[in-house]
């Protein structure tokens, strides 16, 4: 029998790679919606952030960025495929956390380029995580 991670591999048409530390999604400069990235692949990322009460309407585009080196993406278009509370690990906390999975679409030569050298210079080994 196959599991639900097994499945969702064999749909993936690119290898997915743990992001670097360091290595943030956000939807645009001035969203709320900012976080660490997850994983990472040349079809799309997942990302998770805290939620905010005075979260602004969200922009069309998401703009990924790490911390190191300065290396910056931006304007790359998306859409979302899910967007879901996560469990906090902690009972006493307040804080809400949501992970989204966003699928990159309409991407240019120059954003691939950079996205492939992303992935090849900020990310680690491929992850078969359930995310």
């Amino acid at each position: 029998m196959i599991g639900k991670s097994q499945e969702m591999a064999d749909r993936r048409a690119h290898r997915r790679y743990r992001a670097s530390d360091g290595a943030y999604a956000a939807l645009s400069p001035d969203s709320s919606k900012v976080g660490p990235i997850v994983d990472i692949s040349m079809n799309g990322l997942c990302f998770r952030y805290i939620v905010h009460d005075d979260q602004p309407k969200e922009p069309v585009e998401t703009h990924i960025y790490v911390g190191d080196n300065g290396f910056y993406l931006e304007k790359m278009p998306y859409e979302t495929v899910e967007d879901v509370e996560i469990d906090n690990p902690s009972s006493l906390s307040t804080i809400i956390m949501r992970q989204r999975r966003v699928r990159f679409v309409g991407l240019n030569a120059n954003q691939k380029a950079q996205l492939k050298y992303f992935i090849a210079h900020r990310t680690s080994n491929q992850t078969d995580s359930d995310i």
